[in-house]
């Protein structure tokens, strides 16, 4: 079975004492995802999720922590594909939203930030649900050591 790999972002900015997440919405989708893309030949996966952070969303980030994997399997013209999303925590330091290249515009119809609190709520793919719990859950655990 052929194999695929992609990386993506779970991104964060603190604001207001809670915290902000970085969420796109893929064009001709009517969902709400975290940015994520396919991890190049000479990229880490976590290099591929920072470019793919930027690509899709116009933020520069740092990261912070490695957050897990998805893995599942799909279907493209009859063939069976596994695929592996390696997801990181990445810290927001500079860039607005939702400013792409117009290249861009063609995969991501907007991007924006909604509170992280939200993201169960907001985003509609399950294993991205638990990449952005998990987040959440370090940066609690963070917060509460200080």
């Amino acid at each position: 079975m052929p194999r695929e790999a992609s990386a993506g972002g779970v991104v964060v900015r603190e604001r207001d004492g809670g915290f902000d997440l970085a969420v796109i919405q893929p064009r001709g989708r009517d969902v709400w995802a975290l940015p994520k893309g396919h991890v190049d030949s000479g990229e880490t996966p976590e290099q591929a999720a920072q470019r793919e952070v930027l690509e899709e969303t116009g933020l520069s980030v740092r990261l912070h922590s490695a957050l897990g994997e998805i893995r599942y399997v799909y279907q493209f013209r009859g063939k069976k594909i596994f695929k592996q999303v390696y997801f990181f925590l990445f810290v927001y330091l500079d860039g607005e939203i939702d400013r792409l290249d117009q290249k861009m515009r063609l995969e991501v119809q907007q991007a924006r930030w909604i509170p992280l609190l939200d993201a169960s709520r907001v985003l509609a793919y399950k294993g991205e649900r638990e990449m952005a719990e998990k987040a959440a859950a370090v940066l609690k655990q963070e917060r509460d050591s200080r």
